[in-house]
């Protein structure tokens, strides 16, 4: 029962620690260590934003669509 106690307990601390944002400038500066992607990357996801802060998920949710987008030509 300890365990599934520990474990809901950790599941809880990890949704804390993804709700926390952070400002657009830290993640891009962060962005090969948190998401392994180049800055010029995340600065191309977030393009068009208008928030100035991103929770980790978010960011990694832009980098994912951007990634997948279609070129025009």
């Amino acid at each position: 029962m300890k365990q599934s106690t520990s474990t809901a307990k950790n599941q809880t601390e990890e949704n804390t620690a993804e709700a926390v944002s952070y400002a657009k400038e830290e993640l891009i500066s962060h962005s090969q260590v948190l998401f392994a992607c180049p800055s010029e990357v995340l600065i191309g996801a977030l393009h068009g934003k208008t928030e100035t802060a991103f929770t980790i998920a978010e960011a990694k949710q832009f980098i994912q669509n951007f990634l997948q987008r279609k070129v025009q030509e």
